[in-house]
């Protein structure tokens, strides 16, 4: 990859609004610290929850997906959750999204209360605040790969086609996708350069936060070291990267690692709370509800 990702504050605003009027104000900045004599500098938060559950039934039995979760992460932080399968992680990561809806608790992305978002609301707020990477990439097979790109964009509307245009040449170029291959259709392309398409589109409405589910699943390891530093990269550059795994390579090299079981963070390898904030309280393993 020879071009660097800009940074948010680099890259042009776009004005589309998400929020209701009584939510017009950005997140506030707080200090983190690693100690009593060692404060780091001013972060923004992007995501914050607070008793964050998700239950369902399945044959008359209650599920408890995710069980009161709390965590508030800031910008420029990569964020890996672990853990086995049925853990809860990617319910956790869809609810991150807005894809799914709590059953209790709060949650806050880039200073908007999801909860509170209905309908049209909940679809802007995923144009502009958020990037979704899918493991099986999900790109429309009737697109080109520039088209893929565009299609957010075109979506929120306000800007111009050749504009357009010109921002998906730059972000698939970002990622490592040549111009010979900006026409060809997701059939054309390999499982790793699929990826890495999708990756550019999460990054086309210049969101804070980017959500990754098992980003590396799908592609042969070398690809997936690329993929790595990719998202390493993207939080270098300011964003907040959470993704849920099964790849070490991802693990080593996160700020945080949210370790998961049976729908409760267990483990916070590395996580430093805001200093307005109460200390985590893990639940232990095996607690009746």
């Amino acid at each position: 990859m020879d071009n660097e990702f800009l940074s948010i504050e680099d890259e042009q605003e776009m004005p589309e609004q998400v929020w209701s009027a009584d939510q017009t104000e950005e997140p506030g900045s707080v200090h983190w610290s690693t100690d009593a004599q060692q404060e780091l500098p001013k972060s923004t938060i992007t995501v914050e929850a607070s008793g964050l559950s998700k239950t369902f039934r399945l044959q008359g039995e209650v599920i408890q997906a995710v069980d009161e979760v709390s965590f508030a992460f800031t910008e420029g932080q990569f964020v890996a959750i672990l853990g086995p399968s049925g853990c809860g992680k990617s319910t956790l990561l869809y609810l991150l999204a807005g894809l799914d809806k709590p059953t209790s608790g709060e949650l806050m992305i880039d200073g908007v209360d999801v909860k509170r978002l209905s309908g049209r609301q909940e679809y802007r707020f995923r144009r502009q605040k958020l990037g979704f990477v899918f493991q099986s990439f999900h790109l429309i097979p009737s697109l080109t790969a520039l088209e893929n790109v565009m299609l957010p964009m075109e979506l929120k509307g306000g800007m111009t086609n050749a504009a357009l245009r010109e921002r998906a040449r730059t972000l698939l170029g970002q990622v490592g996708i040549d111009d010979s291959r900006h026409n060809h259709k997701p059939g054309k392309l390999s499982g790793g350069q699929k990826q890495r398409v999708a990756i550019a589109r999460a990054l086309a409405n210049n969101p804070r936060v980017i959500l990754a589910d098992e980003p590396t699943g799908n592609v042969d390891s070398n690809t997936g070291k690329r993929i790595v530093q990719l998202f390493k990269q993207l939080a270098e550059q300011g964003r907040t990267v959470i993704v849920v795994t099964h790849d070490c390579s991802i693990a080593s090299i996160a700020d945080v690692r949210m370790k998961m079981e049976d729908g409760r963070i267990t483990v916070m390898e590395n996580y430093q709370p805001p200093a307005n904030q109460k200390p985590l309280v893990l639940k232990k393993k095996g607690r009746k509800r």
